[in-house]
């Protein structure tokens, strides 16, 4: 599905975040403490990711110009968030839902580059979807 607006592109987002808390909650379960530990912590930053998406979203809806956007489709970014029973498939399954959502907000701040404050918001999650894929690479 095109994801035509600005409230499309973070409800997108805010989406995302939401899955990967609850598979990161769920795969917590089935772990071991250590990457129980990580699945945790992940699970708490997305929860995080999704409020500072959704506030981001009410404070600059006021603001932003009723432009269209085209070229984000969501179908590019879904991603698998079932839980495996082995833990280092979903280390693996957590590498990729990481970097999917990692190339969704690289590819929406070159579309929401006229609002600044969604740009920084979009390349600062980014960034930390960068720093969590290295840390599960680690594992």
């Amino acid at each position: 599905m095109q994801l035509g607006t600005f409230g499309a592109i973070l409800k997108f987002a805010s989406e995302l975040e939401d899955a990967a808390s609850n598979f990161y909650d769920e795969a917590a379960k089935k772990s071991s403490p250590e990457v129980q530990k990580i699945f945790s912590d992940f699970a708490n930053a997305s929860k995080k990711n999704k409020q500072l998406i959704e506030r981001t979203r009410r404070m600059e809806m006021q603001e932003m110009v009723l432009e269209a956007i085209t070229g984000i489709d969501s179908d590019n970014y879904k991603t698998d968030t079932s839980i495996c029973a082995e833990e280092k498939k979903n280390v693996v399954k957590a590498i990729e839902i990481e970097s999917t959502i990692k190339r969704f907000y690289e590819d929406s701040m070159g579309k929401l580059g006229f609002l600044p404050n969604v740009k920084r918001t979009l390349a600062k999650l980014a960034a930390e979807k960068q720093e969590r894929i290295k840390r599960l690479q680690g594992l």
